[in-house]
């Protein structure tokens, strides 16, 4: 399955110069030439964006400042060689991987296929982290419910384990709604 790409220029030939170096047998591009267009798509579809500055509508630095979040995917920024420091700073410090003009085509091609490797795996990664900060959160949800069944109800920690173990399964409700029906029960 072909990669998603997003490229952003100021101008069509701008974009369709970044398409011809990516190469069309490799990913699936999709072109704007304006910040405000990039802001309509479902971004997470795409596994890198490319944001060549100045945009035509904006500088573009405000559009990658937008971007710098764990949903978005990541930007790498084609930018002049004498572009102020400051500005390089900033666009450092929203994570985008920065690509001074003249670019190359094994360069583009390089940063592609990096950022988008590098951004599957933190997606995974991520997934990974949502799952165990879920699961941590039933665990602390499970020893509350306990804790209010040993105090109320004087029961010990195996014995409250099970209590909430049968009523989830007698009342075919998930182990979390038992949990929350301890707590407002006791609370």
């Amino acid at each position: 399955m072909k990669k998603q790409i997003l490229i952003c220029a100021a101008t069509e030939k701008a974009c369709e110069t970044l398409k011809e170096m990516l190469g069309s047998e490799l990913y699936d591009i999709t072109t704007e030439t304006a910040a405000s267009a990039v802001r309509e798509h479902d971004l997470e579809m795409f596994s890198v964006l490319f944001v060549s500055l100045p945009l035509a509508d904006e500088s573009g630095i405000k559009l990658i400042d937008e971007l710098a979040s764990d949903s978005s995917p990541p930007v790498c920024a084609i930018v002049r060689a004498d572009l102020p420091e400051k500005a390089i700073e900033r666009l450092y410090a929203d994570n985008a991987y920065i690509l001074k003009r003249p670019v190359s085509r094994s360069n583009v091609l390089l940063a592609a296929e990096l950022i988008s490797a590098f951004y599957g795996k933190s997606a995974d990664m991520r997934a990974r982290i949502s799952e165990l900060e879920r699961k941590n959160d039933e665990i602390k949800l499970m020893s509350r419910a306990k804790l209010l069944l040993i105090e109320k109800k004087g029961m010990s920690e195996n014995d409250a384990h099970r209590f909430i173990l049968h009523r989830a399964m007698n009342r075919q409700m998930s182990i979390e709604a038992v949990c929350h029906e301890i707590i407002d029960e006791n609370g």
